[in-house]
């Protein structure tokens, strides 16, 4: 556990993306776990507190400084953090970035800035895209992905103007993805648009059957308890794919 200077305390765990193809292990998402109930009640308390870039910005660091060890001895591999669209435009952001670049000892660890889409963060992300801030972080060499999309804040448009390096498709397109023509088609469309630069992830994968027919529609990449459920980082080095 990790404590705050305001009192939260946390802890990661963590979830594998995969090639669709062979189930060999992409990377890892990082998922913030706190004494201060789920994160959707961390973050909100955060935010009321007036904390939320410090929370934010200590729960990136905190991932970054756990995977530098625990995948020192993996080839190449792609850590997926969350962040919020306001920590991006907060006025300290550079200077995080420069720390956090510092502190990245493994370098061959890519670091993906999942970008949050939560509804009180809707006119943030207008601003955000209206800035330089996605090209700040490709300079960087920091990978983007925009999270929960289907849902949130970003629209097709978006998409194309802003090419982020990955799309995470929203849980809601993966529940009863067997039942529902619609949701296969908008799969079926975005893993069609999806290649080159951007690359398309489908969240929330419980079962072989949803396996099977979004292999057909296309999707390269997945995420979702049919692989793994999160937990320690530890208890998922044990292969190079998950069967």
């Amino acid at each position: 556990m990790q404590d705050l200077k305001f009192g939260y305390t946390f802890s990661h765990v963590y979830q594998p993306i995969v090639y669709m193809k062979n189930r060999e292990v992409l990377g890892f998402e990082a998922l913030i776990r706190s004494n201060r109930g789920n994160p959707e009640q961390l973050f909100e308390r955060a935010r009321q507190d007036n904390k939320l870039f410090d929370l934010d910005t200590q729960s990136v660091l905190g991932a970054v400084g756990q995977c530098n060890g625990i995948l020192s001895t993996v080839r190449k591999s792609q850590l997926f953090v969350n962040i919020y669209p306001s920590t991006l435009l907060h006025p300290d952001f550079t200077s995080f970035l420069d720390l956090l670049l510092q502190q990245r000892t493994n370098h061959e660890l890519d670091i993906v800035f999942e970008i949050n889409e939560a509804i009180e963060e809707f006119d943030t992300w207008k601003e955000l895209l209206d800035q330089d801030i996605l090209k700040l972080l490709q300079k960087k060499a920091i990978l983007i992905a925009f999270d929960d999309v289907g849902e949130g804040a970003i629209s097709l448009k978006q998409l194309v103007d802003f090419e982020p390096d990955y799309i995470k498709l929203s849980k809601y397109f993966t529940s009863g993805l067997e039942h529902s023509r619609g949701k296969q088609k908008v799969i079926k469309m975005l893993a069609d648009f999806c290649g080159e630069p951007s690359k398309l992830i489908v969240e929330g994968i419980e079962n072989e059957r949803q396996f099977e027919i979004l292999e057909q529609l296309g999707v390269v990449y997945g995420q979702g308890y049919l692989f793994a459920k999160p937990q320690p980082l530890e208890n998922l080095m044990f292969a190079k794919s998950i069967l």
